[in-house]
């Protein structure tokens, strides 16, 4: 996995943005990539194809969301001291050992 390279560039790329001037606590994280995702689902509500850009060059579309949900979220774990390259696999590591559907929940 390259996720560990991605999270220090994006972390990078935050800090030369501003993005780092002023504490953001856990709360806030948490509901700033909530709301990429309530893009995301105001994207598909209002029927916009997965990925295109508008006259300005802007990505939009619930590609365009996800993207947003994950970076923020690759932000937000450097700035916990999260290394995501290793959550990632233990938590891929502790699902690969669950039953088929476990929990038996649709959806």
């Amino acid at each position: 996995m390259e996720v560990r390279k991605l999270q220090e560039e994006i972390f990078t790329w935050a800090k030369e943005k501003g993005w780092l001037d002023r504490l953001v606590d856990v709360p806030e994280q948490v509901a700033l990539i909530h709301s990429e995702a309530s893009e995301a689902l105001e994207a598909w509500r209002n029927h916009e194809p997965v990925s295109w850009t508008d006259d300005k060059g802007k990505p939009q579309g619930i590609g365009s969301e996800y993207a947003d949900i994950i970076i923020r979220v690759l932000h937000y774990a450097c700035l916990n001291n999260i290394d995501m390259e290793t959550e990632i696999q233990k938590k891929m590591d502790y699902n690969n050992k669950r039953p088929y559907r476990h929990g038996g929940k649709q959806g």
